[in-house]
């Protein structure tokens, strides 16, 4: 696992080098995770020829090569947040946490190439981990470890 970072989030010709350079290394998947600066890698994998992976929103449609995207159900958060407000509940101060469970993340259109297979493989981890039957890993010091339940 190659890890590239461009220090920019918006200047997509810097990720676009760092994808360059890791697809020059033999990266077959560039997972691009740095916001509009990603739309670089996406674009560097298409021209590459391998896949490419999406980040926030659905970015299927952005390059012949996106294999699928990381979701941020960021409408979700906001519209959960409103309710709570609404309805008298918001706790101000505090961190809300979306996952899998309560639709905060997701996964966007898939590529047509991907085997159904595979589709089904990854629904049925997806219903595994909702059900508390598999435990994400999350790395020791990281922000998500003070989130979770202990």
């Amino acid at each position: 696992m190659l890890v590239g970072y461009s220090q920019d989030f918006v200047a997509q010709d810097k990720c676009k080098t760092v994808a360059q350079n890791q697809i020059g290394q033999g990266s077959q998947v560039e997972f691009q995770v740095a916001g509009l600066c990603g739309l670089g890698v996406l674009s560097a994998a298409d021209q590459a020829g391998i896949w490419g992976i999406g980040v926030d929103v659905d970015q299927y449609a952005l390059a012949k090569h996106v294999l699928t995207s990381a979701l941020k159900r960021v409408d979700v958060g906001i519209f959960d947040a409103v309710k709570q407000a609404k309805s008298g509940k918001f706790r101000g101060g505090s961190d809300l946490l979306f996952d899998l469970n309560n639709n905060g993340v997701g996964v966007g259109k898939i590529s047509p190439k991907v085997p159904k297979a595979f589709v089904a493989k990854m629904d049925a981890l997806k219903a595994k981990i909702i059900a508390g039957k598999v435990k994400v890993p999350v790395a020791p010091g990281s922000p998500l470890t003070n989130l979770l339940p202990h």
